[in-house]
């Protein structure tokens, strides 16, 4: 029969086991539980973040009651820094004194109990076709196939030292020609492997579709891996769609959109 040393040992191994699991698991996510934040895309909308579920703040009365809180301010996802924010027919930005700051790029902003980060970026042209003809092949789509949008986004987004690649191609609204299929693919690129985040395909003429483009990567449950925000620009409306995207288990996945 076991002694009581050996017991006692064995107990000890486990409680330091569950000690070291609880550290490195159970305490972020009683953390991650415990985040509350307001974050604005653009003009037209406005997410909560509480319990790890996000929502969208549609109504006047409900954007009024944010009126004059201090949110941290980026524009062209470059950081301003911590100004008031107000809401009529757009968000307009005040400093300590109450005086309009001018901010005509693309906004976003954040006011919470931790600090959100944002990820700086620049758009790159595409010189190797690879990855977009075996996404257009994929998708039956014609490799000659003429674009109205194409770039790529060169960044590291989870924090791993390496870079992914971040695609949009787009043949919506085109001005010098016409396509019988209509579509907007935003993919990512890692390891030679291909992940999508939004793919709407048409087979019918018309301007119903949007055109996408990244508008953010924010890190905005503080885990150290981006979200995506891809905005899409619609012909008929001025209020574009706004999409938020996690990668987890494999695949892009919606957390939350504007519509």
């Amino acid at each position: 029969m076991p002694s009581k040393k050996v017991y006692f040992g064995l107990f000890l191994i486990l409680a330091v086991f569950f000690l070291i699991m609880f550290s490195a698991f159970g305490i972020q996510n009683i953390r991650q539980g415990n985040l509350e934040s307001i974050l604005i895309v653009g003009d037209n909308t406005t997410w909560t973040y509480k319990d790890r579920r996000w929502g969208n703040v549609r109504y006047t009365s409900s954007l009024q009651q944010i009126n004059w809180t201090k949110f941290h301010v980026f524009e062209d996802n470059k950081e301003l820094g911590d100004y008031y924010l107000w809401h009529d027919d757009k968000w307009y930005v005040f400093d300590d004194d109450k005086q309009a700051i001018n901010v005509s790029g693309k906004l976003l902003a954040y006011s919470g109990n931790y600090h959100v980060k944002v990820l700086d970026f620049q758009e790159s042209t595409v010189d190797d076709y690879s990855y977009v003809y075996s996404v257009l092949q994929e998708n039956g789509l014609s490799t000659s196939s003429l674009f109205s949008s194409i770039y790529k986004v060169d960044i590291d987004y989870d924090g791993d030292s390496n870079i992914e690649e971040f695609y949009i191609i787009s043949n919506q609204f085109p001005l010098d020609f016409e396509a019988d299929t209509t579509f907007s693919i935003a993919f990512m690129v890692k390891n030679n492997m291909i992940y999508y985040l939004y793919n709407d395909i048409h087979t019918t003429q018309g301007l119903n579709g949007c055109k996408p483009y990244y508008h953010s990567f924010v890190d905005t449950d503080s885990d150290g891996v981006y979200e995506v925000i891809i905005s899409c620009g619609k012909y008929s409306s001025e209020e574009p769609i706004d999409m938020l995207y996690q990668f987890k288990e494999g695949a892009f996945k919606l957390l939350i959109s504007n519509q």
